[in-house]
């Protein structure tokens, strides 16, 4: 198989194929493409004439020595292993890049298997899908090091220490899902699913900036230029009409030229969003198009230099990052992608008392669960409820003031 994908251009024509038989987005595929020219252009640079497993190894070796495990070595690893798995003719859903090496019997392998595409009859997403297996096949993999070798071996006992093994406690819903399906597709007698420890993610405040911040962020932009001239459009998108990075990308000329409204299919949720393009948002957009370099491409965003490929959620984040630097902005914790965009938009929505139901519309969003998100920074709102403590009386007051005994304490 290894002399099939001899050659540079080979191997990465055969790893793009994979991605699209695999279901990966057209954005995805180009994000691979990229990585994989880095990846040649550096063993080619150091005597490779073609890819090798040694090779890549080293290249990350050398890139991590340089760089440390940021982002973008994550992604790199993915590539390489992805490559990796075209050389031994295997295509592993679940990569070790978490440290995880599962050795399972057939008949759980089976039972994965049947599990993955029930979820895949039931509409779920690839990514959802794999996170799943990684999720239940973690979990049999705790139960077969318990000398657990088949369904009915399954105990309250062996189950709970399974899941104390799982050290990423989100997946421990992926688990109890799993175990609720064995009762009802697997004849398993006993739903364990109550047996699953709860937990519930940290509180987490979302990112957001304010108008000012976001119009300093916007004054940095040369729009003298045609990569200032994409990169404000790119970024009105975001924080005008707040939509996802991933359907900026995929935004098609057609989509935008001589209209007064958009009408797309979201990458993330396959809804139809239907906006009215904002004058200033359309305003950009024709100022970029007339200087927009020729290209094959019917999508609106691409690069400034030849081949004139599409841009990723990658160029818009890199971007925004690079406005929010030049503003002179202090993120703080705060985080500096488009997300944080589409996010400052609902937070300046419901503020100014914009119903959820609109902003829910405005975002995309499908379930009005998601605007439970939204609803934590809506501070005028919260502020209408809250209660005014009662002056202290009595022993707290006394206590509060020091004056309470210390026999009385005890």
């Amino acid at each position: 198989m290894q002399g099939q994908y001899y050659s540079f251009d080979g191997l990465r024509a055969s790893l793009l194929e994979k991605l699209r038989e695999q279901g990966y987005s057209p954005i995805t595929t180009t994000g691979y493409r990229y990585q994989c020219n880095s990846i040649f252009k550096w063993m080619k640079r150091n005597g490779y004439d073609h890819y090798s497993m040694e090779g890549g190894n080293i290249y990350l070796q050398e890139y991590r020595a340089k760089h440390g495990e940021n982002q973008y070595y994550a992604t790199l690893r993915t590539v390489v292993y992805r490559l990796n798995d075209l050389l031994k003719d295997t295509w592993t859903d679940v990569h070790s890049d978490k440290g995880k090496h599962f050795c399972l019997p057939d008949a759980f392998i089976e039972i994965i298997d049947r599990y993955c595409h029930w979820n895949v009859q039931a509409g779920h997403a690839a990514g959802t899908i794999r996170n799943k297996r990684y999720a239940v096949s973690w979990f049999l993999d705790e139960l077969y090091k318990q000398k657990c070798r088949s369904l009915e071996e399954m105990s309250q006992v062996l189950i709970t220490q399974a899941c104390i093994k799982i050290t990423d406690h989100n997946l421990w819903g992926e688990v109890r899902m799993f175990l609720r399906y064995l009762v009802e597709l697997e004849g398993v007698k006993s739903d364990y699913s109550t047996v699953v420890p709860h937990y519930t993610k940290p509180y987490v405040i979302p990112s957001v900036y304010s108008v000012e911040e976001i119009s300093a962020i916007e004054k940095t932009i040369d729009t003298g230029t045609i990569a200032g001239k994409r990169n404000y459009a790119m970024l009105l998108l975001a924080s005008r009409m707040g939509m996802r990075s991933g359907d900026i990308a995929r935004l098609r000329i057609a989509d935008v030229q001589n209209r007064t409204d958009l009408d797309i299919i979201q990458e993330k949720t396959g809804n139809t969003l239907h906006l009215p393009l904002i004058r200033e948002v359309k305003s950009a957009l024709d100022d970029y198009l007339s200087v927009r370099p020729p290209s094959q491409s019917d999508l609106v965003f691409i690069n400034v230099y030849a081949p004139y490929n599409p841009v990723t959620s990658s160029t818009i984040r890199t971007a925004l990052r690079k406005y929010i630097r030049l503003s002179g902005i202090d993120p703080g914790k705060r985080k500096s992608g488009p997300h944080a965009l589409r996010v400052s938009l609902a937070s300046s929505m419901v503020n100014d008392d914009i119903s959820y139901e609109t902003v829910r519309k405005v975002l995309g969003h499908s379930s009005n669960n998601a605007m439970k998100h939204y609803a934590r920074i809506d501070f005028e709102q919260l502020r209408r409820y809250s209660l005014t403590p009662p002056i202290p009386s009595g022993r707290f007051y006394t206590f509060l003031y020091g004056e309470v005994k210390k026999d009385e304490r005890a």
